[in-house]
């Protein structure tokens, strides 16, 4: 998984491993006979990935357990969130994968199969189009599907999601997850425009007070909108926020979040590939970079002077002062 499928991947599980974003979110997704049949008052995850190791770098999983409201059935609603730019076939044989291993374990264990609804979530640049009923990529005459496995999923695509359609009123109770799936609309579109709307709800709802969820928030917007940062400031303060509050505990947190994962991972090339890529990101945000500076920095193999490199990304006042400290160490 290169870095910004990891991105967008860390992004979709930290907005839906909170319960009181599933809700929400499951209120306003799923078709109303469901909504009435399904009790949301207690609800678990599993924390389980049962992505198969070939879709890793299309795909990301949660799954929700819940019951039935009167028959009190076990439910499991399996969120499948496509993280890659383009469309990929195989969300269908994903779906099956799961499908198939929770009711063989329910088989093993004597119990009777549980309920599985699928759930995709998919955020590509254009309208999705691969079909949403399983038996439908079989080009065969109609006489055959009675004898054929068939299964539908619920889809929700950001590209024909109406935010500010009537249906879409009760996402405004919880703009923590609306501003989250608005970045995620425009994370493969590059619209600034929706990135503008963000903030001002942000400040319509005062919601500019919530600042470790608007520097999470942010952090996505810088990893997948390529925004310097004079001109992020501009789009907040054009919004009535105060970008100079908000950008010094941003670059902290970038900062932070590249110690963390250094603590996580050790100094194993993947992760000396990670800082790389982060020390790009930051300063592009800050400044401008080249592509020539770019892979100076993608040269570099010294993991103490990344780390030194990235603690000077918020206080540099130019972006040579951060360069030139990483001369001694190109090979």
């Amino acid at each position: 998984m290169n870095l910004i499928e990891y991105i967008h991947d860390k992004f979709f599980k930290k907005i839906f491993s909170e319960v009181a974003n599933v809700k929400t979110f499951l209120k306003f997704v799923l078709p109303a006979v469901l909504q009435n049949r399904l009790d949301f008052t207690e609800i678990m995850f599993d924390s389980t990935s049962y992505v198969s190791e070939e879709y890793k770098s299309s795909f990301s999983d949660i799954v929700v357990k819940c019951r039935t409201k009167t028959e009190q059935l076990p439910v499991d609603i399996y969120f499948l969130f496509e993280h890659k730019s383009f469309q990929d076939e195989s969300v269908l044989l994903q779906l099956m994968h799961y499908m198939y291993l929770i009711w063989q374990k329910d088989s093993k264990e004597k119990k009777p199969m549980r309920v599985i609804i699928p759930l995709v979530f998919y955020h590509g640049e254009g309208p999705r189009q691969i079909p949403k009923q399983f038996i439908e990529q079989f080009l065969i005459a109609d006489e055959w599907k009675p004898f054929l496995l068939n299964f539908s999923y619920i889809l929700f695509d950001t590209n024909a999601w109406d935010w500010q359609a009537e249906s879409s009123r009760p996402l405004k109770e919880n703009i923590y997850l609306l501003s989250a799936m608005l970045l995620m609309k425009a994370a493969f579109r590059k619209d600034l425009d929706i990135i503008r709307q963000v903030f001002q709800l942000w400040h319509q709802m005062g919601f500019i007070h919530e600042k470790e969820r608007i520097t999470f928030l942010l952090i996505y917007v810088t990893a997948t909108q390529d925004i310097p940062a004079p001109q992020l400031e501009k789009l907040l303060e054009e919004s009535n926020l105060k970008g100079e509050e908000v950008m010094p505990t941003l670059a902290q947190r970038w900062i932070d979040e590249g110690m963390e994962k250094g603590m996580e991972k050790g100094i194993e090339k993947g992760y000396l590939l990670d800082r790389q890529e982060v020390l790009i990101m930051l300063l592009s945000t800050r400044f401008h970079l080249n592509e020539d500076e770019k892979q100076f920095i993608r040269e570099v193999n010294d993991i103490e002077k990344l780390t030194a490199a990235l603690k000077m990304v918020a206080t540099a006042k130019t972006k040579e002062e951060v360069l030139e400290s990483l001369q001694t160490v190109v090979h």
